[in-house]
């Protein structure tokens, strides 16, 4: 279990790399981004890394 633990954290961190560097890319682009979407993709950028660090550092269950 703590193993699928670690993997979703690993997923997380990825999808919200992946949203900050969407965000950056249409910073960047001719058009600029929509700022409520950009605002939004940081956000959830930051609502995935903490819970990531969450599932990340999840003590063990103990055995009673």
């Amino acid at each position: 279990m703590r193993a699928l633990l670690k993997i979703v954290a690993v997923l997380f961190v990825a999808i919200a790399v992946f949203l900050v560097y969407a965000v950056v890319n249409a910073l960047a682009s001719a058009g600029g981004a929509r700022p409520v979407v950009a605002v939004g993709y940081v956000v959830g950028a930051l609502v995935l890394g903490f819970v990531a660090v969450k599932l990340w550092r999840r003590p063990a269950p103990q055995a009673g």
